[in-house]
């Protein structure tokens, strides 16, 4: 999809993915699930995928750089991301950079930037997730297949936790 002019902001062009989820938990536990380190190992990659703790790492501030790697339950493949905390706006906003890369952080895809906003909606929380530009359609719709495993991982992780 290509992103929508925002009154007051400037045009995005380019292929962009936007998903919305809804969790039965407060923002401040989703959001402390996307940026606390004692979490994102419960739920970051898809099914299949395990991120190990002592292949994930985050300076969990506003400039920050995080690195984290998934492995592939069966073949033990590894498939290595990172990028630079850009704005952390606790607990309805944050955005994030992400680009594919190399175990010693070099580069391996083109930089992708990502923003979930939260709003607290009857009890729970809403997500609003966007992740763009994508050089491609087969890129866009890849990261959505592993987003939607991902964030089902998530919301078992929330109801395990409340």
């Amino acid at each position: 999809m290509t992103q929508p002019e925002q009154p007051g902001q400037p045009a995005r062009r380019g292929i962009y993915l936007q998903m919305v989820r809804d969790f039965r938990a407060q923002p401040e536990a989703v959001y402390n699930a996307w940026t606390d380190l004692a979490h994102v190992t419960d739920w970051w990659g898809p099914e299949g995928f395990i991120v190990p703790e002592d292949r994930v790492s985050m300076d969990s501030r506003e400039g920050g750089r995080y690195q984290a790697c998934m492995v592939n339950t069966i073949t033990g493949d590894e498939l290595w991301w990172g990028g630079t905390l850009e704005r952390l706006d606790p607990p309805e906003h944050l955005s994030m950079t992400q680009q594919w890369e190399q175990p010693d952080g070099t580069a391996a895809s083109n930089t992708t930037l990502i923003t979930v906003d939260l709003e607290a909606r009857d009890g729970g929380t809403q997500m609003s997730f966007a992740q763009g530009p994508f050089p491609n359609t087969k890129e866009r719709d890849s990261h959505e297949t592993g987003w939607n495993s991902s964030f089902s991982r998530l919301a078992e992780f929330l109801a395990r936790r409340s």
